[in-house]
């Protein structure tokens, strides 16, 4: 559906907490974002210049499926949902760091040392397509007031319909891009 998207009730829901430093190299088009001394002296960002990302984790969570919706909240300084992502393809509790490195390629914000490190748990790579930031963030406070959380997320969390509708509503994209 790229760049339209689906999101109707039979694709699942995500909230997945990102610090800003992480942030910062994978939006690197976001709004307000600090670049880098070395961008400016021509430093390209791979990973933060593509439409496919990756993002890894070592949490347990094993029911993401490609098509659904990962929604990027933007942990410590700013505590609020920034930007929307489709699931394209995920691999489960890898552990061997060439496997890891294979799957992402140049998506990953993640060094190969970090990579090497993360992999003595078990990590899940998420490879997702980016849709689009939220024109209007929908802050910790909100998510709270209309039930999508109830504390700040230390890991991937599911977000049920209702709330996940509010949040679209509340977040300004354009919902010409939407299929439901």
């Amino acid at each position: 559906y790229y760049p339209s998207f689906y999101d109707g009730a039979d694709v699942h829901k995500y909230i997945i907490p990102i610090q800003p430093k992480f942030h910062s190299q994978l939006f690197t088009d976001y709004t307000g974002r600090q670049t880098r001394l070395t961008e400016h002296s021509g430093e390209f960002i791979v990973e933060g210049n593509t439409i496919k990302k990756a993002y890894l984790t070592n949490s347990k969570i094993t029911t993401i499926q490609p098509g659904d919706i990962i929604l990027f909240y933007r942990s410590k300084d700013r505590s609020e949902i920034t930007s929307l992502g489709v699931v394209e393809s995920i691999h489960i509790r890898l552990t061997d760091p060439d496997e890891i490195m294979k799957a992402v390629g140049k998506r990953t914000v993640y060094s190969r040392y970090e990579i090497e490190e993360m992999a003595k748990k078990p990590t899940t790579v998420l490879l997702f397509y980016h849709i689009s930031h939220f024109p209007n963030p929908v802050s910790y406070q909100t998510l709270k007031d209309i039930d999508a959380l109830s504390g700040p997320p230390q890991s991937i969390c599911g977000v049920n319909e209702s709330s996940y509708r509010e949040i679209i509503r509340r977040s300004g994209i354009d919902e010409r891009f939407t299929v439901h």
